[in-house]
């Protein structure tokens, strides 16, 4: 690893000599698990693509503002690790498709949504799948 002994001291920390590591884990998590609802409940029928992962990463950038707010943390970086990604049907992943090449989602379409935010550096990341509809054909 390249950079000062005290650069390598802070990657080497645990969550036993710094409790607040884990605080930043936590906190991502479980603003990752509220996007996650919120992603879910925008896939449905007719849903703009990049509206829905537009929504996501705004909801996260809101949530995260509000966590570690105190003075002390005013400094503290926070944002998003991950962007949110729909991938349709056959498509594998990390699609974030912009304004101008979206698409709608549909019924019966399986929709794998990724997104991922960090507090600090602290990463949290989820991924999930869904049914457009809640009910496959099996396809």
């Amino acid at each position: 690893m390249e950079g000062t002994p005290e650069d390598q001291d802070v990657y080497e920390q645990t969550f036993v000599e710094k409790p607040d590591i884990l605080d930043k884990y936590k906190a991502a998590g479980v603003i990752c698990e509220a996007a996650l609802d919120l992603a879910m409940s925008l896939c449905v029928d007719g849903a703009n693509a990049t509206e829905v992962c537009g929504k996501v990463d705004d909801f996260m950038v809101e949530e995260l503002a509000k966590v570690f707010s105190n003075k002390k943390s005013k400094k503290l970086e926070r944002g998003i690790a991950f962007p949110c990604c729909l991938s349709v049907n056959e498509l594998c992943g990390h699609v974030s498709p912009l304004a101008d090449d979206t698409f709608n989602l549909k019924n019966e379409d399986l929709v794998k949504i990724e997104f991922g935010c960090h507090i600090d550096g602290y990463a949290s990341g989820l991924a999930h799948s869904v049914v457009v509809g809640g009910k496959s054909t099996g396809r």
